[in-house]
């Protein structure tokens, strides 16, 4: 009789057991993937739900590196020589500070401007940003915060009109990049069309199957209507979304 009871016990639990994994494998889940995106000029951000293994939400967002947002308004005639420096056709601010990080930006060879810290070892600040997801978390969180300002040598907050100057105008979503009604979809319907393509999926497309055809990306076998040049790029953001989201 023990026996038969110790065996029932043993049985209900393995039922129960099972029925956990199988709620837990079915709940919803959040994840978040950072990288650099289209020429690595932006950092990208998708936020991604996962219930079991196929995505049920996405939305992308980007953010500028600071050859975009540190852009310097050279009309105005107070902007002092000594807190500019020429990256190509436009003039960026030398001194910038990010967060508690602090930077100076200098000309390459090829004349385009290169951010290095002054308080820690980054010497190139895109290349740390494409070295780790977390480092690229930390620049994209910082950008969303609004939390940077342009400086002079000592690091003194500057009173000078930059192109990031409010939080709105640090991520594309609100900055008005590429907007709808001109050239093609614009940005933020290419980034709804992307993220239609992409739920419902298991993200297991084979990569090699994603190709623009004509004006628009094929995913394996579905057919987007998304017409941005690196899709592929957004693509690789929202995989590291999905397996953030499934490692959780």
């Amino acid at each position: 009789m023990k026996k038969i009871s110790r065996f029932l016990f043993m049985s209900v639990l393995v039922v129960c057991l099972a029925m956990v994994a199988s709620c837990t494998s079915k709940k919803e889940k959040s994840g978040t993937g950072y990288g650099l995106v289209h020429g690595e000029n932006y950092v990208g951000i998708a936020t991604m739900k996962v219930k079991g293994d196929t995505v049920t939400e996405l939305s992308f967002e980007e953010v500028f590196l600071p050859t975009m947002w540190a852009q310097i308004n050279t009309d105005d005639v107070s902007v002092d020589e000594s807190l500019i420096v020429k990256n190509g056709n436009a003039t960026v601010a030398k001194y910038i500070i990010i967060g508690d990080k602090r930077f100076v930006g200098e000309q390459d060879s090829n004349g385009n401007v290169v951010y290095h810290s002054t308080t820690n070892d980054i010497t190139d600040l895109k290349a740390w940003i494409k070295a780790s997801e977390e480092n690229a978390k930390w620049y994209a969180d910082t950008l969303l915060e609004g939390n940077v300002k342009v400086a002079n040598a000592e690091f003194e907050v500057q009173d000078i009109a930059f192109s990031g100057n409010t939080k709105d105008k640090l991520k594309k979503s609100t900055s008005g990049y590429w907007p709808e009604g001109g050239v093609g979809l614009g940005w933020k319907k290419n980034m709804e069309e992307l993220a239609k393509t992409l739920v419902g999926s298991k993200m297991n497309f084979d990569e090699s199957k994603i190709v623009l055809e004509g004006s628009t990306w094929k995913f394996d076998q579905i057919q987007s209507a998304a017409t941005l040049v690196d899709a592929k790029d957004y693509y690789a953001v929202a995989k590291r979304a999905y397996n953030n989201a499934l490692n959780k």
